[in-house]
């Protein structure tokens, strides 16, 4: 083997054990401040949104199982001219923490709720509803949230948002 063969070699060598090394100590040194998705955090949330002409309004709860998911319930009610519905459901989230992102909470995941139709008619039925989301903190205990829900299937199908104000509980 030549000499600059096995120089080139030695180059790479420590080219990638320095950009391993750089990438472990960034990621052990990464800054949490708090503002974001924690394990074994609390977050509550007041929403009012925008489905299909409709303004539903409704209060969520999430748990931080782990870094990165998170599972909770939400509650959501339509009332309009003689109708009503009212939409319990459960959701898990995929939190995108490694983002790193100071004060941004971005999320994606899905519900499985029940739509139960009040007054007026309707279809009460299950709803199965993926979406993404995300979180700004202003503060160390709120924040506000969008969340982009698509109704795959269910009585209420299609796209709606929700927009929130968020409290770290």
């Amino acid at each position: 083997m030549n000499i600059k063969k096995l120089l080139l070699i030695t180059l790479v060598i420590l080219l990638s054990a320095s950009l391993l090394s750089a990438a472990y100590y960034k990621k052990t040194t990464k800054k949490n401040t708090g503002l974001s998705f924690v394990k074994g955090g609390k977050y509550a949330t007041a929403q009012i949104g925008l489905y299909g002409g409709s303004i539903p309004f409704g209060a969520s709860f999430e748990y931080a199982i782990t870094e990165n998911i998170g599972i909770g319930a939400t509650l959501i009610a339509w009332f309009g001219s003689g109708w009503s519905v009212f939409m319990p459901s459960v959701e898990a989230a995929y939190h995108f923490t490694m983002l790193e992102v100071d004060k941004l909470d971005v999320f994606a995941g899905a519900g499985v709720g029940f739509g139960i139709a009040g007054s007026g008619g309707g279809t009460s039925g299950i709803s199965i509803n993926p979406f993404i989301a995300a979180r700004y903190w202003f503060s160390d205990k709120m924040g506000v949230s969008l969340k982009e829900n698509i109704g795959l299937i269910g009585g209420w199908t299609g796209v709606g948002s929700m927009l929130g104000i968020v409290f770290k509980l």
